[in-house]
């Protein structure tokens, strides 16, 4: 027997529980899923004693007219034959259906049904919490984002064009992932259905509200169960409840998603994965069942195998069409299950599949995204600019970005942040130091926190090759890496829970008459256990463990919920970058753009096409006005149909009137081509990589030239805004009709 297999194989023989999901310790349940309880778990370390070998039957104390119940067989094969009293079973014991054995269960069907209404109950208040954080000024207004104008283009894109643009959403027709479009598109058709019409700025919230404040602490929770899966009904009562409500306090997800970008597409993503991984944690195991299973019995396996390789493959689907690079961030934080579960043949298979990955990958960027850097990573991300200390990036992983750290100052509420971190401490003393044969699951989840971790602060810290490689699938930025601590965190938590309630469980017992044993409870079952009594040091370990992460994941929950000012600076900040009224003229949208665009649109209709530099705000015309701009995301590709796009920014820059004609009036057609002059690129918008392409659209003396020499001329003048708009005019190109 390998290694790998002896981890895998129930510490107690278990004929009734289902081969591919072996249990991993005394009492624990078979991993079939989230609705274990107690009595499957007693039932599979504690068996009705039948066997008249005396060593293997112990009395029931509480009830000395019970049938006796037999110690767990691991405990057995350690006892010595002279320590245990042979008790001759009563021949007026009560069978199995006797009130004496049902009433425990009937107990435990209760409190599983409480676990479970209080699972509810929990995503029912974290999405109160969602809901209520959700910034009032976006309902009918554009988010001002980088990312902003690109989301609601693409909705468009697909209300007027149908679910066929779904793989073509991109100006130049090239692929963004579709699946928050869909979804933003799918509830503008269906409430049209019952005569409610909803601007594309709604149906965007309605389905991040549903996705974040739903699907979201769902999704953990689902994710979390699967590490509570030996956990009593009880245990559950609390966890249920909290883990929801933990998986919204912290900032990182889904609150930094809209506050950054808005990063709609990969928010979803992320919010989908906690589903994936639970799949596939039970895909590992039915893969783990399959290698271990003896020849003969393997039929069974294989088709539990394909099952849940189905399963696993349409989930997966769903999350890369809602964004193919959160598959990145699943395979890190599969990887440690990998490494410390499957044989080293399925773990050099994986790795040679990443590598191939990587290189499709590669290949992928190289084919799309031209560049001469490619050999030299160090000059990748050559605009990249730290946003935070090395120290800053490590208190946010460690407190759960319910806190900062900005020069030697904390922010946020510290408070929280240091509960945040004793659970984690906590949690992690329990997962090493109590997992038991569980501790391969302890010691993965550990690893994926610390490759989150190092991830995390490459993103936001570090320069340099090494850092560029492995930050590079997340665009090099930590507004993406950032999303992952929950994944790790609350994962984690649980699993600590689970382990620190067996060993407070094994702990609370009482000396037996001969000092030798110690009377175990398990829920609703007494049996006499051996033990020896040198464990008070891990029993108060134990103990203190338990106090602390439990009064810690409160207090977290609690001080978050009711004191959160990074979480609360977001969604102000969200407000404020919504409205038009702004200190700084020249920002994405005032009101004086507003009205610009709106004035634009009546002369120009919305067929013309119109050229702009679109970091000036000039893109949201597309859905404010369903104007027909030539840039309607900040990023023209020059492949397929975008080739129009580079064509027009060469034409522009050269200074050649009759070129720019040639170029810019085809694509303009029988409605012809106009060109809006809207002031400087906006403050806000500085941080975009390839924001020098647009600034020969903003050059005041090109533009002169091309009035002077007729290749324009001037229709609309929105100079009398104020000094700001000296220079704002709509400009007509002089194309033959």
């Amino acid at each position: 027997m390998t290694s790998t297999q002896a981890s895998e194989t129930p510490d107690t023989p278990n004929e009734a529980s289902p081969a591919n999901f072996p249990a991993t310790d005394p009492g624990q349940a078979p991993s079939t899923g989230e609705g274990t309880d107690i009595t499957s778990q007693t039932a599979n370390s504690l068996r009705i004693a039948n066997n008249p070998a005396p060593a293997a039957r112990t009395r029931n104390d509480n009830n000395p007219g019970e049938t006796p119940i037999a110690a767990p067989t691991s405990d057995i094969a350690a006892a010595t034959p002279t320590t245990a009293t042979p008790v001759a079973v009563p021949t007026t014991s009560a069978p199995a259906t006797t009130p004496q054995t049902t009433k425990p269960a009937t107990a435990t069907t209760k409190l599983t049904l409480a676990a479970r209404i209080s699972g509810v109950i929990g995503i029912a208040l974290a999405f109160v919490i969602v809901l209520a954080w959700f910034p009032r000024g976006i309902w009918n207004s554009p988010i001002q984002g980088i990312d902003a104008p690109a989301h609601y283009y693409f909705i468009r894109e697909l209300l007027e064009q149908g679910p066929a643009k779904a793989l073509s959403l991109l100006p130049n027709g090239g692929y963004y992932p579709p699946l928050f479009h869909l979804l933003a598109a799918g509830t503008v058709k269906l409430t049209a259905l019952f005569g409610v019409h909803l601007s594309v700025f709604t149906a965007l919230d309605v389905v991040w509200l549903v996705s974040s404040g739903i699907l979201w602490p769902a999704g953990m929770l689902l994710l979390c169960s699967y590490f509570l899966r030996s956990a009593t009904p009880i245990t559950r009562i609390f966890t249920n409840l909290m883990i929801p409500l933990l998986a919204v306090a912290s900032a990182s997800h889904p609150f930094h998603m809209l506050y950054s970008g808005p990063l709609i597409a990969f928010g979803l993503a992320s919010t989908l994965l906690p589903f994936l991984l639970h799949r596939s944690l039970h895909l590992l195991d039915a893969l783990v069942a399959l290698i271990h299973a003896q020849r003969g019995h393997r039929a069974e396996h294989v088709r539990t195998l394909l099952l849940e390789a189905l399963a696993t493959a349409a989930i997966g689907i769903l999350c890369v069409a809602a964004h193919p690079r959160v598959v990145f961030t699943y395979a890190l934080l599969l990887l440690p299950f990998v490494l410390t579960r499957l044989p080293w043949k399925f773990i050099l298979a994986v790795f040679v599949a990443m590598i191939a990955g990587a290189g499709a990958f590669l290949v992928f960027m190289i084919s799309f995204y031209p560049s001469n850097r490619y050999a030299d990573p160090g000059a990748w991300f050559h605009t990249f600019v730290p946003t935070k200390t090395v120290p800053e990036a490590l208190w946010t992983a460690f407190s759960d970005h319910l806190s900062s750290l900005s020069n030697g100052v904390i922010g946020g509420n510290p408070v929280a942040g240091a509960f945040a971190f004793l659970a984690l401490i906590a949690a992690t003393i329990a997962a090493l130091g109590f997992a038991g044969s569980r501790l391969r699951d302890g010691i993965a989840l550990v690893m994926a926190y610390v490759f989150v971790i190092v991830v995390y602060v490459c993103s936001a810290s570090l320069t340099g090759a090494i850092p560029n490689i492995l930050a590079a699938p997340w665009y090099r930025s930590d507004a993406r890496t950032v999303t992952m601590f929950p994944f790790v965190l609350l994962p984690l938590l649980a699993f600590g829970l689970s382990c620190v309630e067996r060993a407070v469980t094994e702990a609370a017992v009482l000396p037996g008459p001969d000092g030798t044993k110690w009377n175990l409870r398990i829920g609703d079952v007494d049996a006499s256990v051996n033990r020896h009594a040198d464990g008070h040091t891990r029993n108060a370990i134990a103990f203190a463990t338990a106090i602390v992460l439990a009064v810690s994941m409160t207090a977290t929950m609690a001080l978050a919920q009711t004191y959160n000012p990074i979480r609360s600076t977001m969604s102000e900040e969200i407000t404020r970058n919504a409205g038009y009224n702004k200190s700084d003229p020249y920002e994405q949208l005032t009101a004086d753009k507003v009205d610009v665009m709106r004035r634009m649109i009546e002369k120009t209709g919305t067929h013309a096409a119109i050229i702009s530099d679109p970091m000036n705000g000039s893109m949201y015309a597309s859905t404010m006005f369903d104007a027909n701009m030539l840039y309607p995301v900040y990023n023209p590709q020059h492949t397929k149909n975008g080739a129009i796009f580079g064509a027009v920014e060469d034409a522009f820059a050269s200074g050649d009137g009759q070129r720019v004609l040639d170029t810019v009036c085809p694509a303009g057609g029988s409605d012809g081509a106009y060109f809006l002059a809207m002031g400087p690129q906006a403050a806000s918008l500085q941080m975009f990589t390839f924001k020098q392409q647009y600034d020969p659209f903003h050059d005041q003396r090109l533009i002169d030239q091309y009035v002077q020499t007729g290749t324009m001329t001037i229709v609309q003048d929105y100079s009398a805004y104020g000094e700001h708009a000296q220079g704002w005019a709509l400009y007509r190109f002089a194309c033959r009709r």
